[in-house]
């Protein structure tokens, strides 16, 4: 399920509402919710620990790559791995490297692709099979067919998605759309309601698609 998406241009908000998402940041005015509950009253760390997240600017750390998916998932197995892997689409690029799952990577992203390291990031990211992923741009170096496969492949997770994006075809399923300029929510609505009601988000649409 996609609950929402947050768009609209740079600045307009939509990376401090995923950082309140998280705790990070507290609201001025109002609160944030889960299941009916004010976060300000749950345990944060517990919260986190059912939540996958890739930022837009995540980073691999120096280890091979199995460790790098490993790292929010303590004890998980080699399997396991590969299954993360699969999903997030990028298990038949690691079979291609010499080392495999054991291929070394340099901190940041050294001897892979950006689209390398997003789907890395990806499989780490749901490796521990989180009830929420929140991605901030976390597919904005894949190509349109590598991230609709990736997307298709996270509908089986049955995983409740928070996306930030600007490429408006990856959220064309999402459940809820939100968008946002200057830290409002100017409208609110499917894909398809959006596009017919002909504001912003239609704009935004029409001016993607003349330049593809």
């Amino acid at each position: 399920m996609w609950p929402w998406w947050g768009g609209g241009g740079a600045g307009c908000g939509k990376s401090t509402l995923m950082w309140l998402l998280l705790g990070f940041e507290r609201p001025r005015k109002g609160a944030v919710y889960y299941d009916g509950k004010d976060m300000s009253t749950l345990d944060l760390s517990s919260l986190r620990r059912n939540i996958g997240v890739v930022m837009q600017d995540g980073k691999l750390f120096a280890g091979d790559i199995y460790q790098n998916i490993a790292l929010c998932a303590p004890g998980l197995t080699m399997e396991e791995a590969w299954a993360a892997a699969e999903m997030a689409g990028i298990a038949d690029e690691i079979r291609q490297m010499p080392m495999g799952m054991q291929t070394l990577v340099s901190e940041g992203a050294g001897g892979v692709s950006g689209g390398q390291r997003q789907r890395i990031l990806i499989a780490r990211a749901i490796a521990p099979r989180p009830k929420l992923l929140f991605f901030d741009e976390a597919t904005s170096a894949l190509d349109n067919l590598t991230q609709k496969q990736v997307s298709q492949s996270l509908d089986r997770l049955n995983c409740t998605r928070v996306v930030v994006a600007h490429r408006l075809s990856t959220i064309r399923q999402a459940t809820r759309i939100l968008v946002l300029k200057d830290g409002k929510i100017m409208e609110d609505g499917g894909y398809e309601e959006l596009i017919r009601r002909g504001g912003t988000f239609a704009r935004l649409v029409e001016r993607q698609q003349a330049v593809q």
